[in-house]
């Protein structure tokens, strides 16, 4: 939950913290605005900390300022802000975010320790080790008595020689060192030390023994994790690494269920870098050990995408490695992260950079009747056929900004089908779907979406269906409200409803063929058997689309029926 405060106290100043996610936020921040402005010749400034967008009203207010002769100064603390308004034409100041860290060092050395609830996700951190010159330790509680078989449990894992070592041997690389039970692991000048020395914390092997030795051999080129568990065993041990330069991680608490207590007394004591779900550290731990030129392909694209599902619930896991691997490199680049483990890092552990990830690694690229001639043949063909539902049922998937949702509502209203008609609009993209709710759009593409909504067969004028603010459009209000905007992934969701009309344009293109398979399954079992499933002149499927019986009902239109449909078909 997030609340807006917002302070006046510096004359013709307001700084809005928050999201202004509730009615009465906006109300508060809407009564400041219209304060201001009947002094049309004094400098305001709004300051905005931490929303990604702001309400229509609030944007409108702004504009009104600007149209009076304002002088009115907008300060964006989150690049998605700043993009935002620029693209309706407001003036921003943005502030830099902070600095990126300071690139990781090279790792020889990987320490892990855990307690209870942890063994699943050490085998699954050693399962994405990559072919690398470190050494890796592990340290994790286990009854003197009891047989400990984890050495050939990781083996199975990984290529890397797993050892429950003997006292005195020599360290070497691409092998993983097992704490043995009843014995403390050290490592000291290149050799293993075990030791039966008293219990630390309780335990024998003890986390943070290791920890505080590994910090004393490998200093700044080595990386820290603590895992699940009970007790505090392990929290001196981060304080140990975190003194000498190491980068240390944290799993996530959430995900420890009842051991939770050794990950929350790291965070407690704060001497770490980063939190994190396992699958964030398996991600991470291993593009830090493939080295500062490994690039964002392979298998270790796949961890990333896998953390990012984990870690968010953002699932690019279908979509075409070659563009990822594009779009990532030049965020990175955006980022000043040039380092793949340096991007994961800060993208796993600041939800702002997730965020900016997430909007600027999606294709927005969309438009009001945008392929005008699809729109003339659901004019003139398809939704006559469909206006014998009692009530159509429409979605508009992967509707980015929303534009394509908005024109169908132009469509469906003057064809008179609006009021019985349910439009859900969906997208992965929650900033999108914020600014397709807010219904306000560059003036930029005005005079193409003249020419497109004429080319699609419209009667009237396209200016009739949008309020001119003179900066940017906005939607009327009876065709924003027929607009539900849902978050929805396509590539791990189902069915949600039954639709006599599918649109889906120039999506596919982006997903790998296994996903497009998937997808176009989905659409099958999500259409009316007398509906439509329309896709995009680019997204060539019409022989895939034929294995899950969507059959071409105009092969130029790239639009598709079920084959079991009616005699419509």
């Amino acid at each position: 939950m997030s609340t807006a405060l917002l302070s006046t106290g510096q004359a013709n100043r307001v700084g809005v913290l928050g999201r202004l996610t509730s009615a009465a936020e906006q109300a508060e921040l809407l009564s400041l605005l219209a304060a201001y402005e009947a002094k049309a010749d004094e400098p305001f400034e709004v300051d905005v900390y931490d929303a990604e967008t702001l309400p229509a009203p609030v944007v409108e207010a702004l504009i009104r300022l600007l149209d009076h002769g304002q002088p009115l100064i907008i300060v964006a603390y989150r690049p998605l802000l700043a993009h935002c308004l620029m693209r309706l034409g407001l003036p921003v100041r943005q502030v830099a975010g902070p600095s990126p860290p300071a690139p990781l060092a090279r790792c020889r050395a990987l320490v892990v320790g855990g307690s209870a609830q942890s063994l699943d996700k050490l085998l699954q951190i050693v399962s994405g080790l990559p072919a690398g010159e470190t050494t890796v330790f592990v340290a994790q509680h286990v009854r003197e008595d009891q047989i400990n078989l984890l050495d050939r449990l990781l083996q199975v894992r990984t290529d890397y020689r797993v050892v429950m070592p003997q006292h005195l041997v020599a360290v070497e690389t691409s092998t993983i060192y097992v704490a043995p039970p009843g014995c403390h692991l050290k490592v000291a000048h290149g050799l293993v030390y075990l030791t039966r020395d008293g219990k630390v914390n309780h335990a024998r092997p003890s986390i943070d023994v290791l920890f505080e030795s590994v910090a004393g051999e490998y200093r700044e080129q080595c990386l820290g994790v603590l895992l699940c568990g009970f007790g505090n065993d392990g929290v001196a041990g981060c304080a140990a690494l975190k003194e000498v330069g190491a980068c240390v991680v944290v799993e996530d608490g959430d995900e420890c269920g009842a051991a939770r207590v050794l990950p929350d007394a790291a965070w407690v004591a704060g001497r770490f870098d980063h939190v994190m779900k396992c699958a964030g550290i398996t991600s991470f731990v291993a593009a830090a050990i493939a080295g500062f030129q490994a690039a964002p392909s392979g298998r270790l694209l796949d961890l990333f995408l896998e953390a990012l599902w984990r870690q968010y619930d953002y699932d690019l896991r279908g979509y075409q490695r070659d563009s990822l691997e594009r779009r990532l490199k030049n965020l990175m680049g955006q980022f000043g992260l040039p380092g793949f483990a340096d991007f994961q890092r800060a993208v796993l552990s600041q939800r702002p950079l997730f965020e900016r990830l997430a909007a600027e690694i999606s294709v927005g690229v969309t438009g009001f009747f945008r392929h005008p001639e699809q729109f003339r043949l659901l004019r003139d063909d398809i939704l006559p056929y469909l206006a014998s539902f009692p009530v159509l049922k429409i979605w508009s998937a992967g509707c980015a900004t929303g534009e394509e949702a908005f024109s169908l509502a132009i469509l469906l209203d003057e064809l008179g089908l609006l009021p019985r008609t349910r439009l859900f609009a969906t997208d992965l993209n929650a900033y999108y779907l914020d600014l397709g709710k807010g219904g306000l759009f560059p003036t930029a593409g005005l005079a193409d979406s003249r020419r497109d909504y004429l080319a699609s067969g419209g009667p009237g004028r396209f200016d009739d269906y949008v309020e001119h603010y003179g900066r940017c459009l906005k939607v009327r209000e009876r065709l924003r409200q027929t607009v539900l905007f849902h978050r929805h992934s396509l590539l791990s969701e189902g069915v949600f409803n039954e639709f006599q009309l599918i649109v889906c344009r120039n999506v596919m293109i982006y997903f790998d063929k296994e996903t497009q398979r998937r997808v176009l399954a989905l659409f099958a079992r999500s259409l009316h058997p007398d509906g439509f499933l329309v896709l995009g002149p680019r997204d060539g499927l019409i022989h895939m689309a034929s294995e899950h019986g969507l059959v071409p009902h105009s092969t130029s239109a790239h639009i598709y029926r079920l084959q079991r449909g009616g005699a419509y078909a």
